[in-house]
Order: structure tokens, then sequence, then C-alpha cells
């Protein structure tokens, strides 16, 4: 059996629903409606009870001075019958007037008045009091008051008509107001909240016109600098990082393509070569196998560039502080091996990074692979980390033409001098975006007296200072 209390919940819930349902416009335009309407009902409502206040206190001060003008001439028979002398109209206005004593007689003896027990107390008392009443159907207000007579109460009553008839008017006045107050609220209500919407209506537009077609050209037009505005105009700033990272993954994929014909077909060849295996001779066959071998390497190594470039931004919890030193150190040892016919000397000095370790020290590897491959042998290769973050990394190999300093951190770009070169052209590529992520510089120039000088600056945490007392007995002076 459902409890009360489970069902209000329920009616609630559903009620809730209900009204998130409802279009953000109708929502907006309802609450600022009910708002408003709850703001007229409080200021229509004070004011009726101000004006009815003070229309009231007249009549009850009026009643105050009419009672304290009225001189009663009472007598008593043996009936216990009041006889009393007073007047039945109190100044201008038709009122009554009796008087009550302490047994609950009434007189004169046509009254009208309705007796309370209060009145009654007030007369064996001394006191007074205001209430309404019914005389003849009459709305009447009434005070009830002693008298100069001891043990008689005196009742003042006066006709409403005139008062109820003024509030009447005031609050249909009260009510047109309201429900025209209401009216327009909901019209200027419906208008601002249409206008203010419009932006989030074009951003919805849009958002589907993106969806449904695909085009991030589109753009939404300025609203100004307000909350919506600027909405606005993150969204079309999305929208061009969007496009520009749609465009660089299609221009990727074109690349890679492209890259990739080479290396295929040159395998392809090379299997159909293995096709007739039984009139190659035994050079012949190891010279395909190790063509097999060395073009594969290469695929290889393209698809892992290839991979790398599309991995995008590393999720701020790989980031950590990295060790900058230890991290060049490991890379010299396995450049020194990958490259035994060239010199690296290293140069280092405690430095720490904030960044993903897997990424940074592909960066310096690529460097020193680069330095590597163009160096001759026994040429030295000058690899030194300055405490501010700076990684120089300087080869004595031919250097890099002028004409394409420019471009030798695009993706697969390889000057003329280079095709002969294995590599695809992306390992210079990937040491600017893992540069980028970590918001570092890179920059390659010729170094004077020939070869090529890679640049990398990462942004180094700085250290605790912990200060160290001197030694009982140091001085400043010796």
């Amino acid at each position: 059996m459902t409890t009360p209390v489970a069902f209000a919940r329920e009616r609630l819930v559903r009620i809730d629903e209900r009204w998130h349902d409802l279009p953000l416009r109708a929502r907006l335009t309802t609450a600022a409606a009910l708002a408003a309407t709850l703001a007229i009902v409080a200021v229509v409502s004070v004011a009726y009870v101000a004006v009815r206040h003070e229309l009231r206190t007249q009549i009850d001060t009026d009643l105050k001075r009419q009672a304290a003008d009225i001189h009663l001439n009472v007598e008593q028979d043996e009936n216990g019958q009041l006889s009393v002398s007073l007047p039945r109209t109190i100044y201008e206005i038709s009122g009554y007037v009796q008087a009550l004593d302490t047994h609950g007689h009434v007189g004169p003896p046509d009254a009208a008045i309705p007796i309370t027990p209060r009145d009654v107390t007030i007369a064996a008392t001394r006191g007074s009091w205001f209430r309404d009443a019914y005389v003849d159907r009459v709305h009447v207000r009434v005070l009830t008051t002693s008298s100069r007579v001891p043990g008689v109460a005196l009742l003042v009553a006066v006709p409403l008509t005139g008062v109820d008839r003024q509030l009447h008017t005031l609050a249909f006045f009260f009510i047109v107001l309201a429900v025209g107050g209401l009216g327009l609220t909901v019209l200027t209500s419906w208008a601002a909240v249409r206008r203010t919407m419009r932006p989030v209506q074009q951003l919805t537009e849009t958002a589907e016109q993106i969806a449904a077609t695909r085009d991030l050209t589109v753009r939404i037009s300025s609203f100004g600098n307000d909350e919506l505005g600027r909405l606005a105009s993150t969204f079309n700033k999305m929208l061009d990082e969007l496009e520009r990272s749609v465009g660089a993954q299609r221009q990727l994929i074109m690349d890679a393509s492209h890259e990739l014909r080479t290396p295929l077909a040159s395998l392809r060849t090379n299997v159909e070569v293995l096709s007739d295996l039984d009139r190659l001779s035994p050079e012949q066959r190891s010279a395909v196998l190790a063509g097999i071998v060395s073009q594969l390497e290469e695929l290889t190594g393209l698809v892992a560039d290839v991979v790398e470039l599309a991995r995008g931004e590393a999720p701020a919890s790989l980031y950590d502080n990295l060790a900058l030193d230890e991290l060049v150190e490991r890379a010299v040892d396995r450049a020194r091996r990958h490259w035994p016919a060239v010199q690296f000397r290293l140069q280092t000095a405690p430095v720490r990074v904030r960044g993903v370790a897997t990424r940074v020290d592909r960066a310096v590897a690529n460097m020193l692979d680069n330095a590597g491959k163009f160096s001759p042998a026994d040429a030295p290769v000058d690899v030194t980390l300055e405490p501010d973050g700076t990684i120089t990394v300087a080869d004595r190999g031919p250097g890099v033409p002028e004409q394409a300093l420019p471009f030798v951190f695009d993706r697969f770009y390889r000057a003329d001098e280079a095709r002969a070169m294995p590599g695809s052209g992306l390992g210079l590529a990937i040491v600017k975006q893992v540069v980028d992520e970590h918001d570092g510089t890179i920059s390659l120039a010729n170094r004077v007296g020939g070869g090529a000088v890679a640049t990398m600056t990462l942004r180094v945490i700085a250290e605790p200072v912990t200060t160290v007392p001197a030694p009982i007995g140091d001085t400043l002076f010796r």
C-alpha cells in the first residue's frame, strides 16, 4: 500500500520530469512569469492590506471618539431590564448603541448588536475591544468599552458598507492590475527569453548541421561579450581546432599512404622475385632476403612514427616530475650503441622538468638519431644539457640547406640531399609535437664550421631551497 508521503514524492518526481522535458525557452518564460506573478501578488496583497488597515483604523478611531461622547442614562427595573437613554444616530453616521450589564442584560429592549462572553467580561471589569459582526445582515464594526456607569459596558457599532464597497472596488482594480501585469510579464518574458536564447538556438542548429553534413567550416556569428557571446566564440574556437585537427589527420593519412607506397612496392617486387627461387643463386637469394628485411624494418619504423604522431596530447595523469639529466644520459647510451662509429660527448647538469617520460625520451632519442644519421664516422656529436632545461645536440655533418630550414619540422618533409638516407621524415616532426605538448621550444640551425645544431628547451621545475647552516668555526673571512 502506497503511503501519502510516498505518493506525494512520486508525484513530485513526475512533475520534475515533465518540467525538464519542456523546452528551455518555455521553462525560462514560465519561471520569469511565475517570479513576476509572485512579486505582483505580494505587492498587491500588501497594498490591499495597508489600505484596509488604514480604512478600518479610521473607523476604530471614530468609534472611540463617539463612545467617549455618549452619556448613558441607565435605569434597571425589578426584572433586571435595563432602561437606557442614548441616541440611535451617532453623529452623521447611522449606527447602533446599546448597553450591557454584568448579568448579560441588554438595553434598550430593541438592541440588535449580538453579545459575546467577552463583552460581559468587559462590563464586569474594565477594558475595550473591537470586532466585526452582523446586525440585520449588515456588516458592522463593533466597539465594546467600559462606560462611566459601574458594571455597564457600552457597545457602539457602525456599518462597514461604505468601507466594504471601497475595498471591493480596490480589490477588483488590483485583480485587473495583477492579471494585466501577468499578461504583460508573460509577453515581455517570452520576447526577452526568445532574444536571449537566439545564440543557444543557433548553437544547436549549427551543431545539428555539422553532425548531419560533417562540414566543419560552419561558424556562428558574434553575439557580443556576454556569457552567450563568449559561448559562441568558444564554440567557434572549438570548431577551428577541430577543423585543424581533422585536416591534420587527413594530411597525415595522405602523407603516410604516400610514403608507404614505396617500401610496399619494393617489398612486393622482392617477394615476386622469390617466386623464382630455384633460378636464383645463393648470393641473389641472400640479397633479396636482406632487402625484404630492410624494407620490413623501414615499414615498422614508419608505422611506429605514424602511431606516435597520431597519439595526440597525453592526459594529465601521465605527467610526472622527471630527472632530465638522467633521461638524457640513458638516451645517449642507447645512441652510442646504435651509432658505434659516432662519438657522443655528453655534458649535463641536474635538471628536473614536468612531463611524460616516454615522450620526452622519444624526442631526445630522435634528436640524437638525426645527428648520428648525418655525422661522418669518428666525428663527435656534442650533447649539452644546461641548468635552464636547454638540450643542445651539435653534429659535424653536412648541415641543412638554408631553403629547407623552415620545413624541417613538417611531417614527411625530407630535403633533396637527405632522400638517399634512411628515414621517413617524421623524426623531427615527433620532436616538435612533444615539445609543443610540454610548452617548450625547438629549433634547428646550421653550426658555424659545418654541421647542424638542434636546440630543445623544456620548462624547469624550481627546486625547494634548503638552507644549510655553516659548520662551527667557519667565518666569512679567512
